[in-house]
């Protein structure tokens, strides 16, 4: 898949699935779920309390669990439950998918691990494997992020980068550290004089910790017209969030990503 109307066109043939919404929504949750609703894409069922919609989830009352009007703690909190039994191993963690430069790019982690260690890194990386692969994309290519290119012992990301693209991780292929203009533009690569399987064509882009990942995304939602949405990773339902002062638009996209995912 290149867009989200592909996304939107394959949510459409798995649903109408059920949405459970933790909280009531806001008026752009509440449009979202309308357009939803008139597409045959999802029926929401709204909870109070964010445990009650995690546990219809896991019992399978619901398909899709979506943060209505909370704040993302509180959210988080009840995916983490022991209730709501939603976690499939040691970490769960947040990809955004951004239609930008002809294709689908996932940017993680910008809104659940704030300073990811080394081991982390990998499960993040792991965690957007699934997400990737249901988006078409059979082995995804890894941009591990840094400021420079170059492995500096100042600068601990860049280590981490390197140790990372020596892995191996099953089922992508890992390139770093690369700054973020030579992951995704080929002739930023080229100019650079920087080459290898991911370079200019990455699919994933792992950022250094939650600030770069939130800032890096939230520029994109603000100073472009690029779509996005965003999927929590690493549970055994589908679970989605976007901010609250995310527009209408960018929760369709989520919840589409979503029902895609069920």
């Amino acid at each position: 898949m290149k867009t989200f109307a592909e996304i939107i066109s394959t949510a459409r043939t798995r649903g109408p699935r059920k949405l459970a919404v933790a909280g009531p929504p806001n008026a752009e949750l509440a449009e979202a779920v309308a357009r939803s609703q008139q597409e045959q894409i999802a029926q929401a069922v709204i909870f109070d309390d964010a445990l009650s919609a995690a546990v219809a989830v896991r019992n399978g009352d619901c398909d899709v669990l979506m943060k209505g009007s909370m704040d993302t703690k509180s959210f988080m909190q009840a995916v983490l439950a022991k209730e709501s039994d939603l976690r499939t191993g040691s970490l769960i963690s947040h990809v955004v998918v951004i239609e930008a430069w002809g294709r689908l790019v996932l940017l993680t982690d910008g809104g659940i691990c704030i300073n990811p260690t080394l081991a982390e890194k990998a499960e993040i990386i792991r965690n957007a494997i699934p997400l990737a692969n249901a988006l078409g994309i059979d082995e995804p290519k890894v941009a591990a992020l840094a400021a420079v290119e170059k492995v500096n012992p100042a600068m601990p990301e860049t280590l981490d980068a390197d140790a990372l693209a020596k892995m191996n991780i099953p089922g992508c292929v890992v390139q770093g550290p690369l700054g973020l203009d030579n992951a995704i533009s080929p002739r930023a690569a080229r100019t650079k004089g920087i080459s290898g399987p991911v370079a200019g064509i990455a699919d994933i882009l792992l950022m250094p910790n939650v600030v770069c990942g939130n800032i890096c995304a939230k520029s994109i939602m603000y100073f472009s017209n690029c779509p996005t949405g965003g999927v929590v990773a690493g549970t055994c339902r589908p679970v989605t969030f976007a901010s609250r002062s995310d527009t209408a638009e960018t929760k369709f996209h989520t919840l589409a990503l979503g029902v895609m995912m069920s």
